[in-house]
């Protein structure tokens, strides 16, 4: 059903999911739920998540375990459909659900959640695409006592921030390519529309995290950190994440036939960002290495 018709029909709105990833520890305190939505504007070159791009659900194939159980189609693949493979060579991601039925799946996950002082992370792709489906999930998490976080650029107009922020207790805002140019270039991130939607959810007391994704050749040198650190200071964010770049969405790309520019660049260590989280603390803003 699609959103406007949702809207008209009064019907709880779905939403696409792709994931529902367990026991997350750096997606916003605690033993996290990620529920990951398919759907992003944005074209990061180092995006670990490149099954969410699409909005719609796609075919994923891993031809490694591919068994040739059938004959080969014009697209290079196996005709079997992918509820019928054997091997999960061929996979749906991403599917239409209910907020009922993802807040309950979320919900199985309580105790963890209990425990560890977590709860329920909406992840992408770029979730706040689809904005009424995220309030409505997160309205749900409320309801059954979870605590609610969502991962974005913010980089999106944002219909409603009063919605937004009534039923999300925290934001994990990137911050990527400092310079606007740069990052339009780059990703299609329009930085002041997102620093504008900062500053409306910050005046009405959002709780804010800083992300710092750290990308050999985009994002890791000292004058684009110092921007980005100037911008939080700007605002008034007082924590960052520093994210140090890693490989482990490189593998995904071919299954939704997807080319990988990152492929030959080494992935990052706790130490090789040290001086990112150094120049954080000295600038009176908390850094936490891969977030909590």
């Amino acid at each position: 059903m699609e959103r406007d018709d949702q809207v008209r029909s009064g019907r709880a709105p779905e939403g696409c999911v792709s994931n529902l990833q367990r026991f997350s520890l750096h997606d916003g305190g605690g033993i996290r739920t990620v529920v990951f939505l398919k759907g992003c504007p944005f074209r990061c070159p180092w995006c670990c998540n490149p099954e969410n791009l699409s909005a719609a659900p796609e075919v994923s194939y891993t031809e490694r375990l591919c068994i040739h159980c059938s004959p080969m189609g014009p697209d290079g693949l196996c005709t079997t459909p992918p509820e019928r493979c054997p091997t999960e060579a061929k996979r749906l991601v991403g599917r239409m659900r209910g907020v009922d039925d993802v807040a309950a799946e979320v919900a199985r996950d309580t105790p963890f959640f209990e425990e560890s002082g977590g709860g329920m992370t909406i992840s992408g792709g770029e979730c706040l695409l689809d904005q009424m489906f995220c309030v409505a999930l997160m309205e749900a998490c409320h309801e059954r006592g979870i605590h609610t976080a969502i991962e974005t650029t913010l980089a999106v107009p944002i219909a409603d921030p009063e919605a937004l922020l009534g039923s999300c207790d925290e934001l994990l805002v990137d911050l990527k390519v400092a310079d606007r140019e740069r990052s339009l270039e780059v990703c299609g991130i329009d930085c002041d529309l997102r620093d504008d939607n900062l500053r409306r959810v910050l005046a009405l007391g959002a709780h804010v995290i800083a992300r710092m994704p750290i990308i050999p050749g985009f994002t890791d040198t000292a004058e684009n950190v110092d921007a980005n650190i100037a911008t939080m200071l700007d605002l008034g964010i007082g924590r960052a994440d520093v994210l140090p770049f890693h490989q482990l969405g490189e593998t995904k790309y071919a299954t939704v036939g997807r080319d990988y520019s990152m492929g030959d660049i080494a992935q990052l260590t706790e130490a090789d960002v040290a001086w990112v989280a150094d120049a954080c603390e000295v600038a009176g803003i908390k850094a936490v290495v891969h977030g909590e």
